[in-house]
């Protein structure tokens, strides 16, 4: 049954609505403020949020709108005693998927309830089917082919067509999740269910309940039983993002999972058979952890079985080029964005990217947003990128100022003679694309 966060700070129609609700079977959590609401909904877990439109601090239309800005998936209700059409048009236009207007009926509410979670539902089945027929789940999502990444595909093709779990490490923004799908869609599973959680966003009791479902009566609103995801993954994967969150009672359950191949619902004594694969992915050191205490070693060496490490984008730069060339398709194509111009990919290339491949995306995906023509040009990059600080240049008659002087000439006179064709003048200087790029930013070439 639907998860529904209630938001109002009146005590009497917060007590009564939820009321309500869990009588019809559904799993509510009330607050009292927006603050609370916004804090809670924004790391997931909720089918649908429904609020109150004035309340002190953080309004309604003000929760909807930060849960907008982070992209939370659930679908949100205005409720109010002071309704108008221009609120409730205001409402819509931030993405609510409907308004009820206090007093409401039992049977109206309800109604609306069910028709915002059957549609919560409903998108997020077809995102599953359309992230496992597109090329997103498959090896040709993980861009570049430095030595890095040939690597992190020949790990790849090895523990999709071999038994036993996967351990996924590598810092945020390095693509965790599409390696976990590449696994899948490579294997003898990829016809079955890839189910994704993450771990972080949800806390432990409705973790547990989603991971491994429950009985009816389990706790307060479990009026029916529930299979968990575990169970939903059936001849399948079951991808489980930071692993590393997991209280050590979770741990536990987790590990029984794995080595028996059996899940318990929250609240049966019985235990059921599953087949799953388990992939499991960290931005955190597990070893060390494992040695701090704070992870179970048992569980630590049974996922453990293939290892594959995402790198970080600062250790493959020279797939840079290639990754703006991809997004640039990505998202360039509906604004007529085809190529971007020599000195923007010097730009790109030189940058740091602290935040990895998603960095280095939404950072293009804002540049097409601001293109003015075909071409990304200076104009349309972000100001963080513009803004990061150049090297110091060398005191003026040291060597180092010489040697600066004289790369500076070459790199000038070799362009020149190919025409400005960084491919070739890459070749005859004998480096990568991306270094290239790197020296035309060092020198101020344009």
């Amino acid at each position: 049954m639907a998860r529904i966060l209630l938001i109002d700070d009146d005590p009497g129609v917060r007590e009564s609505t939820g009321r309500m609700l869990r009588a019809a079977g559904y799993t509510v959590q009330e607050v009292a403020t927006g603050e609370e609401g916004f804090e809670l909904a924004k790391n997931g877990g909720f089918d649908v949020v429904l609020s109150d439109m004035r309340m002190p601090g953080l309004s309604g239309i003000d929760v909807l709108r930060k849960l907008r800005d982070v992209r939370v998936d659930a679908s949100f209700i205005v409720m109010t005693g002071f309704g108008t059409v221009e609120t409730a048009v205001e409402a819509m236009k931030l993405g609510a998927v409907d308004f009820v207007q206090k007093p409401f009926f039992r049977d109206e509410l309800l109604m609306r309830v069910r028709s915002a979670a059957d549609r919560r539902q409903l998108a997020r089945q077809v995102v599953l089917l359309q992230r496992q027929i597109q090329p997103d789940a498959s090896l040709d999502a993980l861009v570049g082919e430095s030595r890095a990444m040939s690597r992190v595909r020949d790990l790849i093709r090895r523990a999709a067509g071999a038994p036993g779990t996967v351990l996924i490490t590598g810092e945020t923004g390095t693509g965790k999740e599409l390696a976990a799908r590449a696994i899948h869609a490579s294997g003898p599973r990829a016809a079955r269910a890839f189910v994704a959680v993450n771990c972080a966003a949800l806390t432990e009791s409705l973790l547990e309940a989603e991971l491994f479902g429950h009985a009816k009566g389990a706790f307060t609103g479990a009026s029916g039983a529930r299979a968990g995801l575990i169970e939903h993954a059936e001849g399948g994967t079951v991808f489980l993002d930071e692993i590393g969150t997991l209280s050590k009672g979770l741990q536990a359950k987790l590990l029984r999972a794995l080595e028996s191949g059996e899940v318990r619902r929250v609240g049966e004594n019985d235990s059921r058979t599953v087949d799953v694969r388990f992939v499991a992915a960290t931005n955190i050191d597990l070893k060390a952890a494992t040695a701090a205490g704070d992870f179970r070693s048992d569980l630590y060496y049974r996922l453990d079985v293939h290892a594959v490490h995402m790198p970080a984008l600062r250790e493959r730069s020279d797939d840079i080029p290639q990754l703006v060339e991809h997004f640039v398709a990505r998202y360039g194509t509906a604004a007529g964005v085809t190529a971007c111009a020599p000195a923007a990919m010097a730009i790109l290339v030189a940058y740091s990217y602290p935040g990895n491949v998603r960095q280095l995306e939404h950072l293009v995906q804002r540049a097409v947003a601001n293109a003015r023509s075909s071409e990304l040009t200076l104009d349309d990059l972000p100001e963080e990128l513009l803004a990061e600080p150049a090297m110091a240049a060398p005191p003026e008659g040291t060597v180092a100022a010489a040697r600066e002087k004289a790369e500076r000439e070459m790199v000038v006179a070799t362009l020149s003679k190919h025409g400005g064709e960084i491919g070739a003048t890459a070749r005859e200087l004998q480096v990568s694309r991306t270094t290239m790029w790197r020296l035309m930013k060092k020198h101020g070439i344009e």
